[in-house]
């Protein structure tokens, strides 16, 4: 079976999730009740979120938008390994989950660093998955902008 764009399985999930409701149903607001359910359940969100990273890895880590979003990470890990980079970034993000805990019960919530921490993780995990631990550095210190220690790097 060939290799299918991620946006293209969703779409298809969610036909085939309003096929299914026009099958055992004949109320129109049953099939659009299922392909809404579908296109805004828990999968669609990992789905979602697993788009969004994947368009940040496809702009590379000279893209503004990367560099903007993960510079100041990215310059805290300059100097470490693949692995410890994973743990450090493990340790952030647990700490700012208790951090953004706390304020959501005190009503202060902002998700936007918890968003950027499960995003640098999943791809760290991708680039140790990848066996990327050569490439992690030249990486890294281009997405915080420093070109001269990429260029060293590689």
């Amino acid at each position: 079976m060939p290799h299918r764009p991620r946006a293209e399985r969703q779409l298809e999930r969610s036909r085939a999730a309003a096929n299914a409701a026009r099958a055992s149903s004949a109320f129109a607001m049953d099939t659009a009740l299922a392909q809404i359910g579908a296109a805004f359940d828990e999968a669609a969100a990992v789905n979602a979120f697993k788009l969004r990273v994947e368009r940040l890895l496809s702009c590379g880590p000279h893209h503004p938008a990367v560099r903007a979003r993960f510079a100041a990470r990215a310059a805290m890990l300059a100097g470490r390994g693949l692995d410890a980079a994973n743990v450090l970034v493990e340790r952030w993000w647990r700490d700012e989950r208790k951090a953004f805990q706390i304020a959501s019960a005190l009503g202060y919530g902002n998700r936007l660093s918890l968003d950027v921490l499960v995003e640098l993780r999943l791809i760290l995990r991708l680039m140790r998955f990848k066996r990327m631990q050569a490439e992690f550095g030249a990486i890294a210190a281009a997405a915080c902008g420093d070109d001269a220690m990429a260029e060293a790097a590689e």
